[in-house]
């Protein structure tokens, strides 16, 4: 079995209370992904953090959706 890490969409803007538009991009990577063979998994998110400012340092947090899809060898 092999494995296939995805980055999801990063910031999803809907208008309207219109979730289906934001669920509809992460359908269009699977649905994408499918065509090439590889067969959805999970979704994970991932903390990253980044340190900001040479005097003054902040951190930036920031969470990043992954999909995992899987393919026979």
């Amino acid at each position: 079995m092999t494995y296939k890490i995805v980055p999801g969409p990063q910031a999803v803007s809907i208008k309207g209370g219109n979730f289906q538009s934001a669920c509809d991009l992460f359908a269009d990577i699977i649905n994408r992904e499918a065509e090439g063979g590889w067969k959805y998994v999970a979704m994970e998110t991932i903390e990253t953090q980044e340190t900001k400012g040479c005097i003054k340092k902040e951190v930036e947090v920031n969470y990043i959706y992954m999909l995992i899809f899987a393919k026979e060898n």
